[in-house]
C-alpha cells in the first residue's frame, strides 16, 4: 500500500513539474531553475525507492510460487543487462547444472538483479580485458540449500566496507540510495538465509553470496 500510495503521488507531482516546465521553461531565473532540479531529483529519488522496496511490498499482497531454477534465473537476469554488458564487454559464465530452489522467481530475479546490476556498473571502472562476472553454486547443509556465489574482477569492496555494505544508505554509487543490497538481504533472509561478501574477493574483485532453500 504505501509503495502504491508513493508511487501515485510522484507521478501526480512529476505531472506538475512537466507542466510547469512546457509552460513556463526554459528558467531564466537561477534560483527558480535550482529549484526545480532540488524538485526533480526528490521524485527520481522517491521513485527508486519505491522500485527498491517494491519486492518486499509485493510479498503480504500475492501467492508465492515457490519453485525456481537457479541456473534459468541467472541467464534472465543477465539478458535483462544484455546491453549493458556487451557495451561493457563483461563475460560471464554460470554453471551448466540445474539448481531448483524452493523460492519465488519474481523474489530470486529481485536479489540476482542487484548484484548483477552493482557489478556491471563496478566492471566499468577497470580495463575492457579485465571485465569478468562468474557464478558458482555450492551445495551445503547436507544438501538442503545451495549457496550462489557472484564475484567480479572489478575494483571490489573497502574493508571498512565489508560489514555495513548491508546497511541502510550506505553506497558509494553517485546517485545510489543504498537500499538495493538491504532489500535483497532481507529477501534472502525470509528464505532462512544469509546474505554476506567477503575481501578480498574470489577473483580480485567484489565477491557476493546468499543461500536459499533446495527444491526437494
Amino acid at each position: 500500500m504505501l509503495v502504491h500510495e508513493i508511487r501515485n503521488r510522484t507521478t501526480a507531482f512529476g505531472s506538475f513539474l512537466e507542466f510547469i516546465k512546457s509552460r513556463f521553461g526554459p528558467f531564466k531565473n537561477k534560483d527558480i531553475e535550482r529549484e526545480y532540479r532540488c524538485a526533480d531529483n526528490a521524485i527520481n529519488t522517491l521513485e527508486r525507492l519505491a522500485d527498491t522496496f517494491a519486492p518486499l511490498a509485493s510479498r503480504a499482497f500475492r501467492r508465492r510460487k515457490r519453485h525456481s531454477i537457479l541456473e534459468d534465473q541467472i541467464r534472465e537476469c543477465l539478458a535483462l543487462q544484455q546491453a549493458e554488458i556487451k557495451k561493457k564487454n563483461i563475460r560471464c559464465r554460470v554453471p551448466d547444472s540445474e539448481t531448483h530452489v524452493a523460492a519465488d522467481p519474481g523474489e530470486v530475479d529481485a536479489i540476482i538483479l542487484n548484484l548483477i546490476t552493482n557489478a556491471i556498473y563496478w566492471l566499468g571502472d577497470v580495463p575492457k580485458e579485465n571485465r569478468e562476472l562468474e557464478f558458482r553454486l555450492v551445495s551445503i547443509n547436507n544438501g538442503d540449500r545451495v549457496r550462489v556465489w557472484i564475484n567480479d574482477t572489478g575494483p571490489g569492496l573497502d574493508a571498512d566496507d565489508v560489514e555495513k555494505v548491508f546497511w541502510p544508505g550506505v553506497t558509494r554509487k553517485p546517485g545510489g540510495i543504498g537500499m538495493g543490497l538491504t532489500v535483497a538481504s532481507e529477501l534472502v533472509a525470509a528464505y532462512g538465509g544469509r546474505m554476506s561478501t567477503k575481501h578480498p574477493g574470489t577473483k580480485g574483485g567484489a565477491s557476493f553470496a546468499f543461500d536459499l532453500p533446495v527444491r526437494k
